[in-house]
């Protein structure tokens, strides 16, 4: 009879503590879980994009809003023409409502940068990679400065990818 007792006892613990043990792992999982969505909050955060070259920002000349309009390289000055958000969508947004665009989806090496209505195109979608270069996700190649040049109003392109310093951009 003792020995049964105790039995039915050290199952009692035993399913307590598996059910203390699936709720921490359950509450771990929904920590992870918003720990993600915070992470992922992040990705809107508006920051410079900062040349690794030049140290210049991609800036949208004369604060315009003009579909058409090519990027160029500034000094820095954390104003609304400087401030890119990267979103879920793999896009670089600009005053909330315009992107990063490579011109008429164009895959070819020399092709500008332009400002443009968000449309979700993959040549308005872009990857920020841990190397630190820019790639598109239509074209696959980098987001470059022209000739490699470092000065105000240099205009931004694509170009393959080359391991070049003016191929390399730090979000600050």
């Amino acid at each position: 009879m003792v020995v049964q007792s105790f039995r039915r006892i050290r199952r009692r613990r035993l399913v307590g503590l598996t059910c203390a043990l699936a709720v921490v792992v359950a509450g771990g999982l929904s920590f992870a879980a918003l720990t993600g969505v915070a992470q992922a909050a992040t990705v809107g955060t508006p920051t410079p994009i900062v040349g690794g070259q030049s140290g210049r920002c991609i800036d949208v000349p004369n604060s315009t809003t003009t579909n058409g309009t090519q990027m160029q390289l500034w000094d820095c000055s954390g104003q609304a023409n400087q401030s890119w958000t990267y979103t879920s969508a793999k896009e670089l947004r600009v005053y909330g409502n315009k992107c990063l665009d490579v011109t008429g989806a164009a895959t070819t090496a020399g092709t500008k940068v332009e400002l443009w209505d968000c449309n979700g195109g993959s040549n308005q979608q872009w990857n920020i990679n841990s190397n630190g270069t820019i790639t598109g996700v239509g074209s696959g190649i980098c987001l470059d400065v022209t000739s490699g040049a470092t000065a105000n109003g240099t205009k931004v392109e694509i170009w393959t990818c080359n391991g070049g310093s003016n191929q390399q951009w730090a979000r600050s």
